[in-house]
């Protein structure tokens, strides 16, 4: 699809991907004139909605909204007039164990705080003081979300001004297995949790600092309620049209089909951008919405940049990739434990598979060797259980997910070994779900290779740069591309890679654009107010903080007549 109608304009945005469309549409919403390329002949990245085989459709790479900012849904209008649809599916999340124990989290603390208890009494009031702290650290850190990233002296300093020092050092530096140590008892409530903290992550359940990740997404919330998470209705791809659609409303010029061979570049200043079918725009700015490596290493031309930093661009760390496993079929899992494949809550929300600290760890060992593991716990999803637009009636759409995985493998390449590490996962699911042996018409799997090659995301790390200390906040990818801007003049970075990070979140768009429309209009950015306040901790939080407040609120909570009140536990704070 080919919509423009000039040559030069205000601001060039590389890659359609949800990032570079917030970016576009605040830009546009502020009078620029504004031109996305991309790539590909469907806009959205990874955040997009494709039809493997006739009549379904599945959302490809990222499936479930959890932390798209609410003031970038509200401002852009996504919701009240894009057409954007979202619902939260009741459960939300799945565990299910080898020896056909399962445990359901539900919108309502008491039914969860009751499934806990049936597998260890005392992780219920883990459950209660862990959820606690993980509001309280969003509380603390959600306003640097949409602003310029805080220095890590900053950071730190926030925590000791609150009087927090120690949930810094849990949600910063920790790793997995000694946070969640912390709060459960029970292996297997520690092997479910221990997913959320090495997604996409060079490291296993014992790394230092992939507690952050469970910190990071603290952030996230849905209907208001802290933690929670939403299907955009149609897939992932009904948050990208949404974002087209009202780019195009307020002027926004867009180009697929076409991927920019090059950043022209004219006495230090990026002037415009060179197409691969030979077409040349001009622009007075330029954002890119792929991956800082892929940015500066391929589209920047080599003289315009200083050999130190150069180097300095190659050292980012991409490391960290998955794979998606897209079936088509016939029937619903029968799940062991379950008496029937019968459509139940065990098919309705995010499920983890034969989730373990000792699988993880020996799947991290075996990435560190460039191998596959014995066994993959997996993730997984079926939307069309709850939305029946993705595929014909007697058919479902069900997504597998399986995170440590080398880019790099030992012995062939992902290519020549898709085939085996198709077989080797579904057979993983089958152990799970014997009865799918029969009943999956097709299977389409995207590798660690088919992430970079296919959806151009350097080393298949679906953050673009690693989620580690080493690249967050003012070091988010380097220190000299913090605050967006590149040493080009003219030249800025909006991806995932660039603060607060990656996700669907919107937030890296929305700053950078920010920063465009400063630098355009000739102001100097400012911190927000609002980044300089302490906010104190609720009635709440403070509650949970002693062992007899937590002992008390989870009495109230794992009762169903006080769930007004447990409610008022789990809303978020209003965004700055």
């Amino acid at each position: 699809m080919t919509t423009h109608q000039s040559d030069t304009y205000d601001v060039i945005v590389i890659g359609g991907g949800h990032n570079g469309l917030v970016a576009a549409n605040y830009l546009g919403r502020s009078g620029k004139k504004v031109l996305v390329v991309e790539r590909r002949e469907i806009l959205g990245g990874a955040c997009v909605t494709e039809e493997f085989f006739p009549g379904a459709k599945f959302s490809s790479c990222s499936f479930i909204q959890a932390v798209l900012r609410p003031k970038v849904i509200d401002e852009l209008e996504l919701v009240s007039k894009y057409g954007l649809e979202m619902y939260a599916p009741d459960p939300q999340g799945f565990a299910l164990f080898e020896d056909g124990e399962h445990l359901i989290l539900w919108h309502d603390i008491d039914k969860t705080l009751k499934q806990l208890e049936r597998m260890a009494p005392e992780d219920a009031k883990g459950l209660m003081k862990f959820g606690s702290r993980l509001r309280r650290f969003g509380d603390l850190t959600n306003h640097w979300t949409l602003d310029n990233p805080p220095t890590r002296s900053e950071m730190i300093k926030l925590f000791e001004d609150a009087n927090e020092e120690d949930l810094l050092n849990e949600f910063m530096f920790m790793s997995t297995r000694d946070l969640l140590n912390r709060y459960f008892t029970s292996s297997q409530v520690r092997g479910f949790y221990t997913f959320f903290g090495i997604v996409s992550i060079w490291g296993g359940p014992s790394t230092p600092g992939t507690a952050y990740l469970f910190g990071y997404h603290a952030s996230g919330e849905f209907e208001g309620t802290f933690g929670r998470w939403a299907f955009p209705k149609g897939g992932m791809g009904s948050i990208t049209a949404s974002l087209e659609k009202g780019a195009r409303d307020h002027g926004v010029d867009i180009i697929t089909g076409t991927p920019v061979a090059e950043v022209v570049v004219s006495s230090g200043k990026a002037t415009g951008v060179r197409l691969e079918d030979g077409r040349t725009f001009e622009a007075k700015a330029i954002m890119s919405n792929a991956d800082p490596k892929r940015t500066l290493q391929t589209l920047v031309p080599e003289k315009a940049l200083s050999g130190d930093f150069r180097k300095k661009v190659s050292g980012i760390d991409t490391r960290g990739s998955m794979a998606r496993l897209h079936l088509l079929i016939d029937e619903l899992p029968h799940y062991i434990g379950f008496d029937s494949a019968d459509l139940g809550p065990q098919h309705k929300g995010h499920a983890i598979l034969g989730g373990s600290e000792e699988a993880f760890e020996d799947a991290y060992a075996a990435m560190l060797r460039g191998e596959f593991p014995d066994k993959f716990p997996l993730e997984a999803i079926i939307q069309s259980a709850t939305d029946d637009s993705l595929t014909e009636p007697g058919k479902h759409a069900m997504i597998l997910g399986v995170q440590n995985l080398p880019f790099e493998l030992a012995e062939g390449d992902w290519d020549s070994r898709r085939e085996e590490f198709q077989e080797k996962v579904l057979e993983c699911l089958f152990q799970f779900a014997p009865n799918l042996r029969d009943h999956v018409l097709g299977c389409h799997t995207i590798t660690p290779l088919d992430l970079q090659r296919t959806y151009g995301i350097t080393g298949g790390n679906i953050f673009h740069v690693a989620m580690t200390m080493e690249h967050m906040f003012n070091n988010r990818p380097l220190p000299e591309l913090s605050d967006y801007r590149t040493p080009v003049k003219g030249l800025y970075l909006c991806s995932a890679g660039t603060h607060p990070g990656g996700g669907v979140i919107g937030a890296p768009g929305h700053n950078a654009a920010q920063t465009v429309i400063d630098d355009l209009e000739g102001r100097v950015r400012k911190r927000a107010a609002s980044a300089n306040i302490v906010r104190n901790a609720s009635i709440f939080d403070k509650v949970m903080q002693s062992d007899l407040g937590a002992s008390i609120s989870y009495h109230f909570a794992r009762n169903r007549a006080f769930r007004a009140i447990s409610r008022l536990g789990t809303k978020a704070r209003k965004e700055d």
